[in-house]
């Protein structure tokens, strides 16, 4: 056998390459073989190929290339006449290799070519497994949106049907209805205005997902939050829950997307009076923190919302969990409160584009506080300086709200 080409030292060559754990093969200029580790014999599986200082490279190719599939000569020559660095192979035994190749070179003469082979075969299975299950998830989650959808469509207009026939078979201009009767109407609409309010969620749940981007706007929280409690209240008082609402005099504008807020303001609202017992009370409150150096709970100055009940309180495991869709607590399972699951992932959702945070405080069967705070000036990148266009803050009267606490969703 001829001698290791010059500037090639095999004794020092060997023993790199038995420190890389791919398969390495040197090979001088004269094609035949500087160095080999054993990896590179039992990742190609060549075993018995002769791999030692000074053999021939042609026997090495000719066994490579009895582990490739069927392939006219041409394509091979094409192939071997172009110097791809990097690139996957096929064996026919159905494993995948990824071979790299890099020359060797010094100044303006080559010495020799570094070939590393690695087996990628698990790999490719994993990742073709992860894209098939990715699609899969994709398609489940495309139909469980356009069922919801359809349904809750669908449901809607016999269900308002139903309530508008309760409300006329109510009016004393009917006719006068007996005590039993009455219940009977009751028992109608409250069935009914269950499930309407569980088709509303779906198709807002979902409707969301195909909105256009969120439109930020500086706005005044004030009316907002009165409209809301002022909506709710009826709700409230047929169950025998208090409201209450606290708001500051002054109030800095807030950039933010007022559909978004709002509907998620409004599921808040919503758990604290489904949640809390007759006799029972929920609050909102809000005002403006400063953050950042002044407030060291906040990177920045926003506005806090806290919405609070004494209901049925959400169990400590679950109160992470509470925030996915159509994940409930097992004592708002257990107990006589209709729901789908999505009220929190409306608020989850509205948070996350407003680059702000929300905390659960609560504990089984004491209550629960909702927290919200937003950053006054709108996520980053939003545009819109907190104070531009921003409509002036008004005195509208507050009451103190209670004692905090309640609901799971």
């Amino acid at each position: 056998m001829s001698g290791e080409p010059r500037g090639l030292h095999a004794p020092f060559t060997d023993a790199v390459l038995r420190a890389i754990p791919l398969g390495a093969l040197l090979v001088g200029d004269d094609d035949r073989v500087v160095a080999a580790n054993p990896q590179f014999a039992t990742v190609c599986g060549i075993e018995g190929v002769d791999l030692s200082t000074g053999a021939s490279a042609e026997p090495i190719a000719e066994a490579v290339r009895r582990l490739l599939p069927d392939t006219d000569a041409g394509a091979v020559r094409a192939l071997r006449s172009q110097f791809v660095r990097k690139a996957e192979i096929g064996l026919r035994d159905g494993r995948v290799l990824r071979r790299s190749r890099q020359p060797i070179d010094t100044g303006d003469a080559r010495l020799g070519v570094l070939w590393l082979v690695e087996d990628i075969t698990e790999q490719r299975r994993y990742e073709n497994d992860l894209h098939r299950h990715i699609g899969t998830l994709g398609e489940l989650a495309r139909d469980r949106a356009e069922f919801a959808a359809r349904t809750s469509h669908e449901l809607r207009t016999p269900l308002s049907t139903v309530l508008t026939f309760c409300e006329l078979l109510a009016d004393p201009a009917a006719g006068t209805l007996s005590t039993a009767q009455r219940e009977y109407v009751d028992t109608i609409r409250r069935g009914a205005q269950r499930m309407q309010d569980m088709a509303d969620g779906l198709l807002h749940r979902y409707a969301e997902a195909a909105t256009t981007p969120p439109a930020y706007a500086p706005l005044d929280p004030g009316p907002l939050l009165t409209r809301l409690v002022s909506d709710t209240t009826p709700h409230a008082t047929r169950g025998g829950v208090f409201l209450s609402l606290d708001l500051p005099a002054e109030r800095p504008p807030l950039v933010a997307d007022a559909d978004r807020l709002e509907r998620a303001l409004a599921a808040l609202l919503d758990n604290a009076v489904k949640f809390t017992p007759a006799g029972g009370a929920g609050g909102v409150r809000a005002h403006p923190r400063d953050g950042g150096a002044l407030d060291g709970e906040l990177p920045s100055p926003g506005w806090q919302f806290t919405v609070r009940d004494d209901g049925i309180g959400i169990p400590k495991e679950f109160q992470e969990e509470v925030f996915t869709e159509f994940v409930r607590a097992p004592n708002a399972r257990r107990g006589p409160y209709p729901g789908t699951g999505l009220g929190l992932s409306v608020v989850r959702d509205a948070v996350r584009v407003h680059a702000g945070t929300v905390t659960v405080h609560s504990a089984e069967g004491h209550g629960t506080a909702m927290e919200v705070w937003l950053p006054s000036g709108g996520p980053p990148g939003s545009g819109t300086p907190p104070g531009s266009n921003a409509p002036p803050g008004s005195g509208t009267p507050s009451t103190d709200g209670g004692p905090g606490t309640g609901r799971p969703e």
